[in-house]
């Protein structure tokens, strides 16, 4: 009934390289370009604000970070 932490929603990216939403660590809104590491494939891309939207990770992100794997 109430929103577990799984289920929130944060400020996430989509992958350039494996295509994914992962999780962009910041938690306002970015007016400047960020520099995000894929946690799946491990590429580090710089994303525009226009590129980073407020989502749910997809489920192999929330899969390995659970996992405890890199």
């Amino acid at each position: 009934m109430f929103p577990t932490p799984a289920g929130r929603k944060t400020f996430e990216v989509t992958c350039k390289q494996c295509r994914r939403d992962v999780p962009s660590g910041v938690k306002e809104f970015p007016f400047q370009s960020i520099t995000v590491e894929c946690r799946l494939c491990g590429e580090m891309r710089r994303y525009l604000p226009s590129e980073v939207f407020l989502g749910r990770p997809d489920q192999l992100v929330v899969h390995q970070r659970r996992a405890g794997v890199r």
